[in-house]
């Protein structure tokens, strides 16, 4: 998981409390895709919003890379479809508001986004297929040491997600990356530059973001950040730059009947964010605390509460965003978990509330498997999204040494009422994975049901993968597998073969 900015001390140790899914790396890679946004559709949360992503079809999704807010388009949402898949090592959704901890824009949910790390070393990614009778083609290079790395390449093709499922494009990208990491004097300086640009016919867009940030401090750990990127398509704009700053601490405070501290953090965050001919100016205080109330009892296992507050002005208004959250791990591995939270757009013209309640559980019993499942209900404005989420995650040995991984991500909208964009009524994602021996087979089923009187869609993915050498691996994959489709049409039969290689 990215680190927040700001973050709790030990926030990477405790396990969720709300509604998430993770992808890795190497997850991403086998999806068989060549833009982020092809990769994303997995997750069973999300709802096809064009370019970007929405939770739900609620407004309000915040992207970040790394815990820095990436610039929206001027339609306010992200376009994932300049960010090419070889930039990043995992992707983790969140569902319900985050504003406590993200800020004014986060209603619906979050998606963070991690950039490769600065010591991701030398790695070539090149990828050829087709789509629906139209090739698709990429080529990324990587070189670096342990202190940064700079990488470019190109994408032609791809495809954007729709109601109906991907749409193919013939569009060509270049891409621009770096990332550095430099100690000094005890403190961390990280920093970031990336460039795309995307070209197909008259439709034109280009984009960057530029990001800063220094973390030090022992007992109080204290983050400075700052960003700026741009966005620009079509002739119509959209620029963003920020300043935050915050400090967190496990003091020495430790409840009775708990064996864990509590733990505070604090900070304050300024953004000025143009989307077309609207000017945003925001400035946000907030405070947060995790208190462990109960651990190592019996039927308490570990049991916390996360309290969080934050102060918006924007558009000369004032608003209070908050959340409550809590955990109860009432037997080793098994855990009930909730949330009630408010948040507000970027604009402080739509508010809405989250409330999930949910189980998670991790069993020593049943080595290597963890599984979720969570009811929410969220508002934004006049909408209204009622909907319960589950996932699994199981990987064991079968036989002397093979590996069996099994995976699923489910959503049922039991409700969706007055989204702005068109949510399923049913969504879903099973996939199987064997290892052995440097090989490796996959198999994957998504299902969509529309909520409107559309047949429902379904979609195979097949893909094989072959471990050349320690540094270089093959993986051939085929996308909806059962459904030629059309090249300007949507969904359409895709085919990849990706060679990644490190040297």
């Amino acid at each position: 998981m990215p680190a927040d900015v700001p973050t709790f001390a030990d926030a990477a140790a405790r396990p969720a409390m709300v509604t998430e899914h993770v992808l890795g790396e190497d997850r991403l890679r086998q999806r068989g895709a060549v833009l982020t946004g092809e990769a994303l559709v997995d997750f069973s949360l999300l709802t096809p919003a064009g370019r970007g992503v929405s939770l739900s079809g609620l407004p309000g999704t915040i992207v970040r890379l790394d815990g820095l807010r990436l610039t929206p388009a001027a339609d306010g949402r992200v376009d994932l479809s300049l960010l090419p898949l070889a930039w990043l090592s995992g992707a983790a959704l969140s569902a319900g508001p985050a504003g406590t901890g993200h800020g004014a824009g986060s209603i619906g949910g979050a998606l963070d986004l991690s950039l490769a790390p600065a010591g991701a070393g030398n790695r070539s990614w090149a990828v050829a297929g087709q789509q629906a009778g139209h090739g698709i083609g990429g080529l990324d290079v990587r070189a670096g040491d342990d202190g940064g790395w700079v990488s470019a390449g190109f994408t032609q093709g791809g495809a954007v997600s729709t109601p109906a499922g991907l749409a193919g494009t013939r569009q060509g990208r270049w891409h621009v990356a770096g990332r550095f990491a430099q100690d000094i004097g005890g403190a961390m300086l990280t920093g970031r530059g990336l460039f795309a640009s995307r070209r197909e016919g008259q439709d034109q867009a280009d984009f960057h973001d530029l990001a800063l940030q220094l973390r030090g401090g022992r007992a109080w750990q204290w983050t400075l950040a700052a960003a700026t990127g741009a966005h620009q398509a079509a002739g119509v704009g959209s620029r963003q730059a920020l300043f935050s700053a915050g400090v967190s601490r496990q003091t020495d405070m430790v409840l009775p009947g708990a064996v864990d501290a509590v733990t505070l953090a604090f900070g304050a965050e300024q953004r000025r964010l143009r989307l077309a001919a609207t000017r945003i100016v925001a400035r946000e205080l907030y405070a947060q605390a995790y208190l462990p109330l109960l651990q190592d009892r019996p039927a308490a296992e570990d049991l916390g509460l996360e309290l969080g507050w934050r102060q918006a002005w924007i558009a000369g208004r004032s608003e209070a965003l908050w959340n409550v959250r809590a955990r109860w791990e009432f037997f080793p591995g098994v855990a009930l978990r909730g949330q009630l939270a408010r948040g507000i757009d970027d604009l402080a013209s739509t508010s809405g509330i989250g409330r999930s309640i949910g189980l998670r559980l991790a069993p020593a019993f049943v080595p290597g498997l963890v599984a979720s499942i969570d009811w929410r209900r969220q508002t934004a404005g006049t909408a209204r999204v009622q909907a319960i989420d589950a996932a699994a995650f199981w990987r064991g040995r079968i036989g002397a040494t093979a590996q069996l991984t099994l995976e699923t991500l489910v959503t049922h909208h039991q409700r969706a009422d007055f989204t702005p964009l068109p949510v399923a009524h049913f969504q879903s994602l099973l996939r199987v994975r064997v290892e052995d021996d440097g090989w490796a087979a996959m198999a994957g089923w998504r299902q969509r049901s529309p909520l409107a009187g559309v047949p429902s869609r379904g979609g195979l993915d097949l893909g094989l993968e072959r471990q050349l050498s320690p540094r270089i691996r093959l993986v051939a994959s085929i996308s909806n597998a059962a459904d030629a489709g059309r090249a300007d049409g949507p969904v359409g039969r895709q085919a990849l073969l990706q060679l990644v290689a490190g040297f």
